[in-house]
């Protein structure tokens, strides 16, 4: 529903908007990232933060059965982050026209 209100916000008001919908994310390094080890992203592991292939490493290296959604039977795409960033990057140098909502899937 929230695209549905920005499309309309972006109608109404003029305003540009660009909604970037995207898979599964993995990886945590960056060209940007990897220039200083302070920079280096974290590691989430859990059903509210971690994607499914972070638990999936997770559990094999301490020996624990993987566990699945539902019946385990989905198919999902997954973006490296790098690919992520790129995408946001394409976004901010190509912004939408004002009163234009666009979407973007990755």
């Amino acid at each position: 529903h929230d695209s549905h209100n920005i499309h309309f916000a972006c109608k109404i008001w003029g305003l540009r908007a660009t909604d970037l919908n995207q898979g599964v994310v993995y990886g945590v390094l960056t060209e940007e990232t990897g220039m200083d080890e302070m920079l280096i992203n974290r590691l989430d592991y859990d059903g509210v933060f971690g994607t499914a292939l972070n638990r999936f490493c997770i559990q094999a290296a301490v020996g624990h059965p993987l566990t699945v959604y539902g019946k385990g039977g989905q198919t999902r795409g997954f973006l490296d982050i790098r690919d992520t960033v790129r995408c946001v990057e394409l976004a901010i140098a190509n912004p939408a026209d004002p009163g234009q909502f666009r979407v973007f899937n990755q």
